[in-house]
């Protein structure tokens, strides 16, 4: 057994598909494959259940997998040790991030960041709430923001600050939209967005509080294609109240007044990495940016 089959081990049992495991590890399907196979020899069990719709893990799989991530971040923790004796606090440190930089305050975070640990590289990439939380999961990025409260036990989360949504309509509709209640906004035509954007859940929450069930009419997965299909008349959607106001005052869209939800954001991380001495500094900076307690959860 190597740290590369264990690798490749928790990558399928993430994505449930050998193609797609095959893309995440930049490895060959036949080479992917044949490390399951060797792994399953050795251990004597079956890891996964291989399926048309692709590959679930067996019972002893799931116990295992959790095993598996708990070896590789031990492994990770031997070489921030070694590091940190040699260099200090260095090595790559891989964010995901969401929504606007100035939201999240990346420009103050990566500046202190830089300063307090010249060694340590950082590097950025962007996508979806869902995404982010999958990200973390296989150990392709150490940390993230997401918006919404995460229900994976793998997963901890500092909550960050209130992130508030507003319904919000064409311009042309704001004679119904000013005195609708939430059975006139149901039967109006909804833009969605994927079902991994936190948008997604944060508008399924508020609709099944509500006892709403707008139909879908288009989906979409960027905030500027969203403020550009409300504006053209498509329907309505959730937008951040910051860009719908913004939006309002430029007369591209209207704000349903009647009701506001809010969520949060969150930084996030792997439990299991939470005492790795490069995310021990990473999270001292996020609450110093933050003015967070130590203990703020």
């Amino acid at each position: 057994m190597d740290l590369q089959q264990l690798r490749t081990f928790v990558t399928i049992a993430q994505e449930g598909n050998l193609t797609r495991a095959s893309v995440t590890l930049c490895l060959s399907q036949p080479a992917v494959s044949a490390q399951i196979k060797a792994l399953e020899d050795e251990l004597g069990v079956k890891l996964f259940y291989r399926e048309s719709r692709g590959m679930t893990l067996t019972p002893a799989g799931k116990i295992l997998s959790e095993e598996a991530k708990e070896a590789l971040m031990a492994a990770r923790n031997v070489v921030d040790r070694a590091q940190y004796l040699r260099d200090g606090i260095s090595g790559e440190f891989r964010l995901g991030t969401i929504i606007e930089p100035v939201i999240l305050r990346l420009g103050e975070f990566l500046s202190d960041l830089i300063a307090l640990y010249p060694s340590l590289h950082v590097s950025l990439s962007q996508g979806i709430s869902g995404d982010i939380i999958d990200r973390v999961l296989t150990g392709r990025i150490d940390a993230g923001y997401v918006i919404g409260p995460v229900e994976d036990t793998m997963i901890s989360a500092i909550k960050i600050m209130p992130i508030t949504f507003r319904i919000v309509a064409p311009v042309d509709w704001i004679d119904k939209i000013l005195t609708a209640d939430w059975k006139a906004i149901e039967c109006l035509p909804w833009i969605s967005t994927p079902e991994k954007c936190s948008f997604n859940r944060v508008a399924a929450h508020m609709f099944a509080r509500h006892g709403v069930a707008p139909q879908t009419v288009i989906e979409a997965d960027q905030e500027a294609t969203l403020k550009k299909l409300v504006a053209s008349g498509i329907g309505l959607t959730l937008m951040r109240e910051d860009v719908a106001l913004a939006a309002e005052a430029k007369g591209e869209l209207v704000i349903w007044p009647t009701y506001a939800e809010v969520s949060h954001l969150y930084f996030v991380y792997s439990r299991a990495a939470k005492k790795t001495l490069v995310l021990q500094a990473v999270l001292s900076v996020v609450r110093k940016v933050w003015q967070l307690s130590p203990s703020h959860h």
